[in-house]
């Protein structure tokens, strides 16, 4: 049995309830946007100055968060969201236009990647509800005029130059209306990774908005997305490591049988959709129903719900995860074979044997051999190895628990699962 506590926060500008929320995940949010090195995030002008020109609404409230953040320059920066790390949450998501406009979705991750916050907000003219991720970006959300959105995963490798998706989530439902709005203000901000967002307003209008790095967003009326583009995957092995295509097709026939709302919701929480490998980053964290007409979205379990409104006041819920899990998916992967979150083959040390044993005895031994060297040089060589062996570490924790899990990270650590978590991400 998993639990976590849930909290749903209302703060109409941000004030004690967001720097509280800041105080708590801020060294967690500050190892995940450093993972890399300080030297692969971009520097704080640059990313004020593309926060400025692509989403100048939300820069009184960026402004606001800085403030609140003491003024302390890589959170400015990494608050931006402009050139984040990657990070591949899985998800499923439906546009249901009848009997009632309703998006559904799924999302799929680690526990210990997930903010466990809603949020309702009035950063501008508009309310707006969600959940929340990266401290002031959406997973999923609405405004008060009814359009919903949500972004999952699309399947395709690689970044570029852009913002990260949650942001993307958060500043259209402050700026548009309706999905034409929407889709009219989406075209002009550069997206960092590959996603689908699905969107949806009270005419039931739905589309799914497949954006990226250098690209145009690629629109379609498809009601379901989950993580590939389009009806056929560009990269077949990501997609079968996440079932992707399985979860697609069993969404689709239950919209194409006309589920209403309540048979949709259990299909995204019954078999070949519902996934509990919570310890690889792809467990059903929750599946959110939002209904635009009523101005509410419902939080499912399969122990319980909850139900949050435009007009809820805060709130605190324990959600028990893996109780009555009907048959769930787990990640699918091949015999004999790895892959990393973007696809792409495991490094060989991971399956030639002998060869990890080989590789640790030469650098022991030359470790050795600096270390009683006479040698000025051999003296600043192990100062530049000891930097190279931490980010190291790093790295190869975060490797073996993509193709493992944090709890295997943990246990040859001899630490915790959270610790590891914390420390390595």
């Amino acid at each position: 049995m998993t639990s976590f506590n849930f909290y749903g926060i209302t703060e109409d500008r941000p004030s004690t309830r967001w720097k509280e929320l800041f105080d708590t995940v801020w060294p967690a949010y500050r190892a995940w946007y450093l993972r890399d090195g300080d030297w692969a995030r971009p520097d704080l002008a640059t990313a004020e100055g593309k926060l400025c020109h692509y989403m100048p609404e939300l820069v009184p409230t960026w402004r606001r968060l800085v403030e609140l953040a003491d003024g302390d320059e890589t959170a400015a920066r990494m608050l931006t969201l402009w050139n984040p790390p990657k990070f591949l949450p899985g998800c499923s998501q439906v546009a249901l236009r009848s009997p009632e406009p309703t998006l559904l979705r799924n999302y799929d991750y680690g526990l210990e990647l997930f903010e466990q916050v809603h949020s309702s907000t009035r950063y501008g003219s508009r309310r707006v509800i969600g959940t929340s991720d990266c401290l002031w970006g959406l997973l999923d959300g609405m405004n008060e005029d009814g359009l919903a959105v949500s972004l999952a995963f699309g399947g395709r490798p690689g970044d570029g130059d852009g913002f990260a998706a949650p942001l993307v989530v958060r500043f259209l439902l402050e700026v548009a209306g309706d999905v034409p709005e929407a889709l009219r203000r989406l075209e002009g901000i550069p997206v960092s990774m590959y996603y689908n967002l699905t969107l949806l307003d009270t005419k039931g209008n739905a589309v799914t908005a497949y954006v990226g790095p250098g690209m145009a967003p690629e629109v379609t009326q498809d009601p379901v997305a989950t993580n590939h583009r389009g009806h056929s995957p560009e990269y077949p092995e990501h997609a079968r490591r996440f079932r992707s295509v399985e979860r697609k097709n069993i969404l689709t026939e239950a919209v194409e049988d006309g589920c209403d709302v309540e048979k949709m919701a259990d299909a995204m929480l019954g078999p070949g959709v519902f996934s509990s490998d919570y310890d690889n980053a792809f467990g059903t964290l929750y599946t959110a129903v939002y209904r635009p007409l009523r101005g509410e979205v419902e939080y499912r379990w399969h122990s319980r719900s909850w139900t949050r409104s435009l007009t809820s006041t805060e709130e605190m819920i324990i959600v028990a995860l893996d109780e009555g899990t009907p048959d769930p998916i787990g990640v699918s992967r091949p015999e004999g074979s790895a892959s990393d979150a973007d696809g792409t083959a495991s490094d060989p040390i991971e399956t030639v044997a002998g060869t990890v044993a080989e590789l640790s005895a030469t650098a022991s031994q030359a470790i050795h051999d600096l270390a009683h060297s006479h040698d000025p040089a051999a003296f600043s060589a192990l100062i530049g190895l000891s930097a190279e062996v931490g980010e190291a570490l790093g790295t190869s924790a975060r490797i073996l628990a993509e193709h493992n899990s944090w709890a295997r990270v943990a246990e040859i650590a001899d630490v915790s699962r959270q610790a590891a978590w914390q420390r390595w991400r």
